[in-house]
């Protein structure tokens, strides 16, 4: 039952990624950033295909406001990552590409902090 709720809980996050409000977009990214964190939730993650919106959010922002979504994707990233299993599973999904760009940090919007992690 606990595993249903969470599948229809990441469903929902994953609505509000892709919803027209960019804050609205912002705070889902930070919600599955920190939900990315929980080795426990991970597989659910996962299998959610959570990735995927952690992928496209952690490409260099184009406004202020995005800097923060792109920092939390690369913290979710990094979470998902810890777990060797799925490693190559988000290489397969294009995650490399945008953590080098964020490494290179050549953006107008680039921070350490986002270089870092």
């Amino acid at each position: 039952q606990s595993h249903s709720f969470m599948v229809d809980f990441y469903d929902i996050l994953m609505d509000f990624t892709r919803d027209r409000d960019a804050k609205c977009r912002q705070y889902a990214i930070q919600a599955l950033g920190n939900l990315c964190a929980d080795p426990l939730q991970v597989k659910s993650l996962i299998d959610a295909k959570c990735s995927n919106a952690m992928i496209l959010f952690s490409f260099p922002p184009t406004t202020d406001d995005a800097a923060s979504a792109q920092f939390h994707a690369i913290a979710g990233l990094h979470g998902l990552s810890k777990i060797h299993e799925y490693r190559t599973a988000l290489l397969r999904e294009g995650s490399l590409e945008p953590l080098i760009l964020g490494v290179r940090g050549n953006s107008k919007f680039s921070d350490s902090e986002i270089q870092h992690e």
